[in-house]
């Protein structure tokens, strides 16, 4: 169950021995059911994870008691998450995260990473650099949605990240950008059929 962990560190930094015994032994395996959530809002994050398999949604909930659709997780992309404002400050959460189907994710609570990171030089530079990709996803995806029309944007999408199309139901993707799902079925049929020669 470690081995695509391994493979996912491995890409980026040299892993000893003693590191690897030390992350397996801190690791939890955790479950969750399609539509069960993985954190709550006023929840403070004091885990980080990584996606084995499945995929989740980050949402805010507005003061109707409507969810917002911030972004995506899915083990095929990028399968390390955590809700990074609220595990860095201590703060509750503005932010929910659920499980769009049955996910088995590996969890480290804050207290385990602070503890590698401070003893294994190699993990520090790896913790840094995948929250900096955290947050540099994030932005990249809400900027190329807000200068993007609608359209252009799916086009973005099927172009450079297609395994979003692929997994994630059409009411999230429907929503993230801010169209109806009749819409984006509609958008759907005509880049398919525009550009089935370049996608």
């Amino acid at each position: 169950m470690f081995s695509k962990l391994k493979l996912a560190i491995d890409k980026d930094i040299k892993i000893s021995p003693k590191f690897w015994e030390q992350l397996q032994e801190f690791a939890k395996i955790r479950h969750l059911k399609k539509n069960e959530y993985l954190l709550e809002a006023g929840q403070v994050c004091q885990h980080g994870y990584f996606i084995i398999s499945g995929s989740l949604v980050k949402t805010f909930l507005n003061q109707n008691g409507k969810e917002i659709v911030q972004g995506f997780y899915i083990d095929e992309a990028y399968a390390f998450l955590s809700e990074v404002m609220s595990y860095f400050s201590d703060n509750e959460s503005d932010f929910q995260i659920k499980a769009l189907e049955n996910c088995e994710l590996i969890e480290f609570s804050k207290l385990q990473m602070d503890y590698l990171a401070d003893n294994f030089q190699e993990f520090a530079i790896f913790f840094h650099r995948i929250m900096a990709k955290s947050y540099q996803n994030l932005y990249m995806f809400s900027a190329m949605r807000l200068s993007l029309s609608a359209e252009e944007f799916l086009i973005f999408l099927y172009n450079h990240h297609p395994i979003y199309m692929q997994r994630i139901p059409d009411k999230y993707i429907a929503e993230f950008i801010g169209i109806s799902k009749e819409w984006l079925s509609k958008l759907k049929k005509k880049i398919l059929k525009t550009n089935s020669h370049n996608l």
